[in-house]
C-alpha cells in the first residue's frame, strides 16, 4: 500500500506475525528489495530482531534500479520522505562515509524509487518510531572492489556506533542446490565464497553487492551469527525471498 492508513495496517500485522528472534546483540539485516507484498514476512521476521534495539542510526545499502552509474551515492536531502512521515538524514555519517572513500559522493543518483530504501523505511519507522536516522546508500557498481570498499568503510565509520546496518536484495534465479551453498557461505561468513556464487550463473541475486557489504561490514563490526531467516527460489515470476540476521553472541 501507498496511503498512510492501509500501509501502516499491513506492516503492523506483518509485524505481528513475525517470529520471536532470540535474544541477541543485532548487527546488520539483509532484508528483501522487492515492494511486493509475497516478501512481507520474510522482511518482518527481520526486522523483528530491532524491536527494543538500543538504536539510532541505519545505514541502508540497496541496489541501483536505474542501471550501473560507476559510483556508490548517499541522497542529498535533508530528509527521506515515506507515506509515514520524514526520516532525518545522518548528515555526520553520510560526510564521513564520504571522507572515508572517494567512490562514495552524496547524490541522488539511483534513489527514489518503490524498492531499496522505499520499502525499508515504512518498515523502520513502525519498529522504531521517530528516535532514528538514516544514511541511505545506493550501489552503482557491484564489483568486488567496491563491496569490500563499502563493507569496509561501513565497518570503520560505525565503529562504536549505535547503528545497525540494513543491505536489501532479492534471489532472482537459483540452479538446484545453489541456495544450498548460498547458506553455507553466508552462515560461515566465507566472503570469497559468496563473491565467487554471486559472480556465477549457479545463483542470481538483485542486490548481490548489498549483500556482501552487510557480510563483510558485519564480520568487521564482529557479528559471530549469520542466521538465514528465508532464502528462497524465484517462484510464479516473484523473486525469491532473502533474510538474514547478523549478530553478536
Amino acid at each position: 500500500p501507498t496511503q498512510p492508513g492501509p500501509l501502516r495496517q499491513t506492516l503492523d500485522a506483518l509485524l505481528a506475525d513475525a517470529q520471536t528472534p532470540p535474544a541477541a546483540d543485532l548487527v546488520a539485516l539483509v532484508v528483501p528489495d522487492t515492494n511486493r507484498t509475497h516478501s512481507g514476512a520474510a522482511a518482518a521476521d527481520a526486522y523483528a530482531y530491532l524491536k527494543d534495539a538500543d538504536v539510532d542510526t541505519v545505514l541502508m545499502v540497496s541496489p541501483s534500479h536505474t542501471g550501473d552509474f560507476g559510483r556508490l551515492s548517499i541522497c542529498q536531502a535533508d530528509q527521506y520522505r515515506t507515506p509515514l512521515g520524514d526520516v532525518p538524514i545522518n548528515d555526520r555519517l553520510r560526510h564521513e562515509l564520504c571522507d572515508e572513500d572517494d567512490d562514495i559522493f552524496v547524490d541522488d543518483t539511483g534513489h527514489y524509487h518503490t524498492e531499496g530504501a522505499d520499502v525499508q523505511l515504512p518498515f523502520l519507522q513502525r519498529v522504531l518510531g521517530d528516535s532514528f536516522s538514516a544514511v541511505p546508500i545506493v550501489m552503482g557498481e557491484e564489483s568486488p572492489a567496491f563491496c569490500r570498499e563499502l563493507g569496509h568503510a561501513v565497518g570503520e565509520i560505525l565503529y562504536g556506533q549505535r547503528a545497525v546496518l540494513v543491505g536489501s536484495a532479492d534471489v532472482v534465479g537459483a540452479e538446484p542446490g545453489a541456495l544450498d551453498a548460498l547458506r553455507d557461505a553466508i552462515e560461515t561468513f566465507n566472503e570469497s565464497e559468496l563473491m565467487h556464487l554471486l559472480g556465477g550463473e549457479k545463483v542470481q541475486v538483485e542486490g548481490m553487492g548489498a549483500l556482501i557489504v552487510t557480510l563483510i561490514a558485519a564480520k568487521a563490526r564482529g557479528a559471530t551469527a549469520a542466521r538465514v531467516l528465508s532464502l528462497d527460489p524465484p517462484a510464479a515470476g516473484a523473486p525469491g525471498a532473502i533474510a538474514i540476521a547478523f549478530t553478536r553472541g
